[in-house]
């Protein structure tokens, strides 16, 4: 695949523009020029699709106005035809499809959802990929379309590249929305930090660094680093991880805290649960010679040791946490 400097050089600007996320509903707005810009498209679509007809979905055009409440009314009643969410709704990858991928132009235009649909934009071409789902098996995707030519196999590579840091900075969004939402919860808990001091703690829980918490406050990492030092005087806590814990854990179902409290057990933390920043996924955490099974959708992604380093394995990656007892603002590397 060949990509020119200059495009290059947008999809940098694109991923780096995600890093600040903090709700999954200004995702739409953000990408979606971006990505039509750099593919190259007539229209651009984020598509939340519900997973039972009659429930109601949620649709974000580019340009506005392309697609309207009465056009919309007509493609949920064609769903059902459409073979990308046949293949998405099947188990396929995630990775971007074309409609061409399964149907022949001739095939196509024979389905009522091009008929009623498609025609009237119009679109004869489509591609698109998946963005990961919520709990309640809503579909997620991001649809592309042209008039007047199919989409490249270069299109397709550069959809793929992207795709993987649009999952991620979604999958970040509601964590940190959620982690925002258990820090209001537990306002009474906070009620001996000072206003700055709730300020940084709500940024740590978002995942933020404390570079990035002091460019937000215009001042000095080492200021951040003596505010969560005051921040962890008055919790009573050691470190950044079990600061966010102490603020996230009465937000966890019971099931979901037993597996934050078994992971600090394995890790001989019995006295001060030191994990924190909950994952939407499920799946396997290793640590020492031993993997541990978290059949529930929160899994612990960051686990801190203070004074010790240890790997984590988390989705086929090792992050190292744990940091130097006498350095209580640095990050843990991810």
């Amino acid at each position: 695949m060949y990509v020119s400097l200059e495009k290059l050089q947008r999809a940098t600007q694109l991923i780096d523009g995600l890093a600040d996320l903090d709700q999954p509903g200004k995702l739409p707005d953000f990408m979606l020029s971006r990505v039509a810009d750099l593919v190259g498209c007539d229209i651009v679509t984020y598509n939340e699709i519900p997973s039972a007809p009659g429930q109601t979905g949620y649709y974000l055009d580019y340009p506005r106005g392309c697609i309207n409440q009465a056009g919309l009314t007509v493609f949920e009643a064609h769903l059902h035809e459409h073979p990308l969410l046949v293949h998405y709704r099947a188990g396929g990858a995630g990775e971007p499809a074309k409609i061409s991928d399964f149907l022949s132009q001739q095939r196509f235009h024979g389905l009522g959802l091009y008929s009623e649909f498609f025609r009237h934009i119009p679109v004869e071409y489509q591609i698109a990929f998946s963005l990961p789902g919520t709990a309640d098996g809503q579909l997620t995707a991001i649809a592309l379309n042209r008039a007047d030519e199919d989409f490249s196999e270069d299109d397709r590579a550069l959809l793929s590249a992207l795709s993987a840091p649009l999952g991620n900075a979604l999958r970040r969004a509601r964590d940190r929305q959620s982690a925002s939402a258990a820090l209001a919860a537990e306002s009474d808990r906070l009620a001996g930090l000072t206003d700055r001091e709730v300020q940084v703690l709500e940024l740590a829980a978002r995942g933020r660094t404390n570079l990035a918490i002091a460019r937000a406050f215009d001042v000095s990492p080492r200021t951040v680093a003596k505010h969560l030092e005051h921040i962890y005087r008055k919790l009573g806590v050691t470190s950044r991880a079990a600061a966010v814990y102490r603020t996230v854990a009465a937000d966890l179902s019971p099931h979901a805290a037993s597996v934050v409290d078994h992971l600090a057990r394995k890790l001989s933390l019995l006295d001060g649960p030191e994990a924190a920043v909950v994952n939407q996924q499920r799946d396997h955490v290793g640590f020492g010679d031993g993997v541990l099974g978290v059949g529930h959708d929160h899994v612990a992604e960051l686990v801190k040791l203070a004074g010790q380093r240890r790997r984590v394995r988390l989705r086929h990656q090792d992050l190292d946490v744990g940091q130097g007892a006498g350095d209580p603002g640095r990050d843990v590397h991810r």
